[in-house]
C-alpha cells in the first residue's frame, strides 16, 4: 500500500470517528430533536394530515416523521374517521 492510499485510508477512519463521537452524548443522553418541517402523516389516501420531522442538533440524525406526536396525529385522525 503506498502513502496515498494510506492517507485516504486514515483520512476515512478520522471521518469514522468523527461521527461517532458527535453521536456518542445521543447515544448516552438522547437527541436533541429540532424541527425541520413536517411530511403527510399518510393516514389515508384523502388525508391531509401533516406530522412532524426533526433532526437532533447533536449529531444530525432525522426522525423522518417517526415520532410520539406523529403517533398522536394519525391516532386522532383514525378516531376522527371512524
Amino acid at each position: 500500500m503506498g502513502l496515498q492510499d494510506e492517507l485516504v485510508r486514515v483520512e476515512a477512519e478520522a471521518a469514522r470517528l468523527r461521527r461517532e463521537i458527535a453521536a456518542g452524548p445521543c447515544r448516552e443522553h438522547g437527541h436533541d430533536w429540532k424541527s425541520y418541517g413536517g411530511k403527510n402523516a399518510g393516514c389515508g389516501p384523502d388525508c391531509g394530515c401533516s406530522v412532524p420531522v426533526n433532526v437532533c442538533a447533536k449529531c444530525g440524525d432525522c426522525d423522518y416523521g417517526e415520532n410520539d406526536e406523529a403517533e398522536a396525529v394519525r391516532t386522532d385522525c383514525s378516531a376522527q374517521s371512524n
